[in-house]
């Protein structure tokens, strides 16, 4: 799945290697690291709430777990998509996929991108909820 999404954003960046801003694979990169930040960061999330279950800490993380979060994802995705120019043969893979190049494929891939980012987001506001209301 994560190759189809990737496929998806590097191909709205590229048409035809005609590159609409300077470098797709760099620019796929950032936007990358970035959804594999908020997931590490919704796991992270999940695994101190599950740990700390009966005393609902408030759901803070020091600057420096944030920073190694980031550097962890953003070394994931250049080991996983970067290297060996990795996004290269996904984009000649899914080049020919008609979904994938569909209005409905790219919406529907953009909303799970979009969803998967706003997940950390997402359940802060349902545990908040859920804190506050056995709290009272």
């Amino acid at each position: 799945m994560f190759d189809k999404l990737f496929y998806v954003i590097l191909s709205y960046y590229s048409r035809n290697t005609e590159h609409k801003i300077d470098t797709p694979g760099i620019t796929v990169f950032f936007i990358f690291s970035m959804l594999f930040f908020c997931l590490a960061y919704l796991l992270i999330l999940i695994s101190i709430d599950i740990i700390n279950y009966p005393v609902y800490p408030l759901l803070k993380l020091s600057k420096i777990t944030v920073l190694g979060i980031g550097a962890a994802s953003s070394l994931a995705v250049y080991l996983l998509f970067i290297l060996n120019k990795r996004y290269l043969k996904i984009y000649s893979k899914y080049r020919s996929d008609s979904f994938l190049n569909s209005k409905t494929g790219r919406w529907i891939y953009w909303g799970i991108y979009i969803l998967l980012l706003l997940s950390p987001i997402i359940f802060i506001k349902i545990e908040g909820s859920f804190i506050y209301d056995v709290v009272k």
